[in-house]
């Protein structure tokens, strides 16, 4: 009967603690409210890398859990929803995180997806297509 008791009172030990709230980083959807600059885009056939505009502020304002602005010398040109999803990544070959922003590529015609990074107050979005083009936007502070 002890020992019964013992493996109930272990498993139970076990049990409380294994249960603990961890403290977890914010996920790419809190990390990725705010405003973000266009600074370049390299890609396609050539690999061309193409810096912003000259004179031409370029932002994603992502202003809450699911909608954006993309804004242009403070004017918008288009808002809307966005919407996180996974993808196979060609680049790493791994699952990774995307987003879309219903917009329908024409080749494909489906909802183009790109292949979201986060590093610190960069964030790079990249076609999921060979001679695609990446992008990278810096947080505006």
């Amino acid at each position: 009967m002890k020992v019964y008791f013992l493996v109930i009172l272990a498993f139970t030990t076990v049990g409380f603690y294994s249960c603990e709230k961890q403290k977890s980083e914010p996920n790419i959807e809190q990390k990725l409210i705010g405003n973000w600059e266009l600074k370049f885009s390299r890609g396609g056939f050539t690999g061309e890398t193409k810096p912003a505009e000259e004179g031409k502020r370029s932002v994603l304002a992502f202003k809450s859990k699911d909608t954006y602005q993309q804004l242009e010398n403070g004017n918008l040109v288009k808002e809307g929803k966005y919407e996180f999803s996974t993808i196979k990544s060609i680049y790493s070959g791994q699952i990774e995180t995307a987003i879309s922003f219903n917009e329908v590529d024409t080749p494909a015609k489906e909802i183009r997806k790109y292949v979201v990074s986060l590093r610190k107050d960069s964030l790079f979005l990249s076609d999921n297509y060979y001679d695609g083009y990446s992008t990278l936007y810096l947080r505006v502070k």
